[in-house]
């Protein structure tokens, strides 16, 4: 199994897929051609979300039987080739580990995805029904999974891919971003008490979101996820060093629980925060526009799919424990808008391996998630 995990993942990371600027068409092409080649009679389905980004759909075995989504995306972050210790995609074994962009996030689990299925259907006598999903965009707006879900996906369970380190994650948080803008009044910098500075401005209005921040960590709470976290994560102003600048921007970031999907109290609680500020007694223009919105989600713990996929790692050989994602992922859309419960599970770790310059997972893991995923369709699917 080692030798066909790392053959397919490797093929898969040789196709180049990153968003931005969106170019998942090779990495499509090539899995239509390899779920063509295969020995499974899988039924394939290829359709546009935008030029050039198509999303892949195959399946197989009788629905009547039960039906899993194995779903996951083909995009993956860019890579800066001269930062990387070697070609980002032109992947080498290290030391137990296959390195190469999107190893973790999210090739290997869509190889893990296609050599489970063909071993539960190859082995199984009346086999369930599996659909395997490889969507795009979603290291943007989800336009993939949205799209897959507009035309009418449905299964009664599936697995996200997402690197977990092998646990069984049932809840995510949800993102709500927005631009800030300040608006001041120029002037000469030798008489800045003439201007009114919207950088200072913009001081301002961090040093509210920082309070901000820690009443969140201390009012929200949730079993599974770290608090939620309100943040600056980028400043821009100024045109010259000698002007005092009238308009500063930055961008924050609320990574929030489950239970709130209207993005409209988010604006509100947010303009009340900002309301009233000023500097030095003179008034400040303050503009928000959110830019974001993605919804957190979660499906119960003791859901029979966790229990199964729990198991199903063990068999594999590791201990899962059910977890939280301190993250926004495609699970919103299924979740939410088709209503197919949806876990996350896959190799490699969201803190330390996906994003990173030479970005790498585990060989073995590969190995455990392929079989993990085996047992659970095996076991669900009986």
């Amino acid at each position: 199994m080692n030798e066909k995990i790392i053959e397919l993942t490797s093929d898969l990371i040789r196709h180049k897929s990153e968003n931005p600027p969106g170019n998942e068409h090779s990495v499509a092409d090539y899995l239509k051609a390899r779920l063509q080649s295969s020995p499974v009679p899988f039924e394939i389905e290829s359709y546009e979300v935008a030029p050039g980004r198509p999303n892949v759909v195959a399946r197989v075995g009788n629905p009547s039987n039960g039906s899993v989504l194995l779903a996951g995306h083909t995009d993956v972050v860019p890579a800066h080739a001269t930062d990387w210790s070697a070609d980002p995609y032109e992947p080498t074994v290290q030391n137990g580990r296959l390195v190469g962009r999107g190893a973790a996030d999210m090739k290997g689990a869509l190889a893990a995805k296609i050599l489970a299925t063909e071993a539960y259907y190859n082995e199984t006598d009346e086999p369930g029904q599996v659909i395997i999903a490889f969507v795009v965009d979603e290291e943007a707006n989800g336009a993939g999974m949205k799209t897959l879900v507009d035309q009418g996906i449905d299964a009664d369970a599936a697995i996200i891919g997402e690197p977990t380190d092998l646990q069984v994650c049932t809840a995510q948080k949800g993102v709500v971003r927005y631009k800030v803008t300040v608006r001041g009044e120029s002037g000469h910098s030798g008489r800045p008490d003439d201007a009114i500075n919207a950088i200072s401005g913009l001081n301002r209005v961090i040093e509210r979101i920082e309070t901000f921040d820690d009443r969140l960590r201390k009012e929200e709470k949730h079993p599974l996820l770290a608090p939620e976290t309100i943040t600056v994560t980028e400043v821009e102003g100024g045109i010259a060093p000698n002007v005092v600048p009238d308009m500063a921007t930055a961008t924050v970031d609320w990574r929030f629980h489950p239970g709130r999907t209207d993005p409209d109290k988010f604006d509100h609680r947010l303009r009340e925060l900002l309301d009233g500020i000023n500097l030095d007694n003179r008034p400040l223009s303050i503009e928000l526009g959110r830019t974001v919105f993605a919804r957190a989600a979660e499906i119960t713990p003791d859901h029979e799919f966790v229990d199964i996929l729990c198991d199903a790692a063990q068999t594999a050989g590791v201990s899962a424990d059910v977890i939280g994602f301190n993250a926004a992922t495609d699970a919103r859309f299924l979740i939410h808008d088709a209503g197919v419960p949806t876990v996350l599970f896959g190799p490699g770790s969201i803190e330390h391996d996906a994003h990173t310059v030479d970005e790498s997972v585990r060989v073995t893991d590969l190995t455990v998630t392929t079989e993990a995923y085996r047992v659970a369709l095996t076991r669900f699917l009986s």
